[in-house]
């Protein structure tokens, strides 16, 4: 039977590195180091014995881009929570690529995992398969995995998530009320569940209020500032009637503004916005932006609680549904009176 001097030797590192890697009792080593180590004890068949295991936890985190604020409020929330039990946290960016997603996931040395928390960007049609894989990878081997901002059937993983459609309908309710007919929306990547649950509580909100849904004023963004910026270029391009806009997210909105601005255009006089998320520069913009607010730091704790809870034998609910609420500053409404909310910071 393999030891840590046969693991150090394989790795060509010293004894002492091997045991600060497998008992996680040091986080300066380097991830270099670490994927080695985990490479020499797979190579060699080593037993991390569950002792070791249960006494400090490894948790993998994959989050789509972490430059994104309401991505780093979600890992800041994880470690936060994991921290607190000298608990050890292992994070990839997947840069919004599924294959890279497939591909880090695929990396991970399982003999020293205890669970994994994934925002994934995994397409509609491969979900089946990808879940399925998940299953086999992890689950079967006693790994919980919970999968955050969607909801779905199976009791196997474990979910946290928005109601998007009702928070998307609340959003563009509120436009309604302020008398707009004539309402914009840029959703965010197509392929994600919750861009089309937004969408689509966007159009239910129009329909419930005998407003025709107008092809043109859907517009297609990815998340990003940028994408905003464009979507709305493209709109005052086809059409210069739209009065407000419903962006599937803050970073968009603060695109479309900026797009709004260069044409002249007066927020909200002439356009008003409301966006989703409740990022921290959504109240420094001026001005301030209307916004669904998503917990995203108790999005974070929940996840790492969940995790750890489960992974030593405990319970919790499959399925926890977060709840959301809108914020009207002026962005929307020119009378709004917070326009400090703080709200989720």
């Amino acid at each position: 039977m393999p030891g840590m001097r046969d693991v150090a030797r394989h790795a060509k590192v010293a004894l002492s590195t091997v045991s600060a890697v497998l008992s996680n009792s040091d986080k300066y080593v380097s991830d270099d180091v670490r994927k080695q180590v985990y490479a020499a004890a797979k190579d060699l068949g080593y037993i991390f014995t569950e002792k070791k295991r249960s006494s400090q936890k490894t948790i993998a985190v994959v989050l789509p881009i972490i430059t994104s604020s309401f991505f780093s409020n979600v890992l800041t929330g994880i470690e936060d929570t994991i921290s607190k039990d000298k608990n050890y946290l292992l994070f990839f960016n997947s840069n919004y690529s599924f294959e890279k997603e497939q591909m880090l996931l695929k990396t991970l040395h399982k003999q020293f995992l205890t669970g994994v928390i994934v925002d994934s960007i995994c397409p509609s049609d491969l979900e089946s398969n990808y879940y399925s894989w998940l299953e086999k990878e992890f689950i079967s081997k006693n790994i919980p995995v919970l999968i955050l901002e969607r909801k779905l059937e199976s009791e196997k993983f474990y979910t946290i998530y928005l109601d998007n459609f009702t928070s998307a309908q609340k959003a563009t309710q509120h436009l309604i009320d302020l008398g707009h007919k004539k309402i914009a929306h840029i959703l965010g990547n197509s392929h994600m569940q919750h861009s089309f649950e937004r969408l689509e509580g966007y159009k239910h909100a129009l329909i419930e209020n005998g407003i025709p849904i107008d092809p043109e004023l859907i517009q297609q963004g990815d998340f990003t500032a940028a994408s905003g910026y464009l979507a709305t270029r493209k709109l005052l391009d086809i059409r210069r009637d739209f009065t407000a806009i419903f962006s599937a997210n803050d970073q968009m909105a603060i695109g479309a503004i900026k797009a709004l601005r260069a044409n002249g255009k007066n927020i909200p006089k002439d356009c008003a916005i409301v966006g989703f998320d409740n990022l921290s520069i959504s109240t420094l913009i001026d001005p301030a932006l209307s916004t669904i607010n998503v917990p995203t730091f108790l999005m974070g704790r929940m996840a790492a609680r969940i995790i750890m809870e489960t992974s030593s034998g405990g319970s919790y609910p499959h399925s926890n549904k977060l709840d959301s609420n809108l914020i009207i500053r002026r962005s929307s409404d020119i009378n709004a009176i917070n326009e400090w909310d703080l709200i989720g910071w």
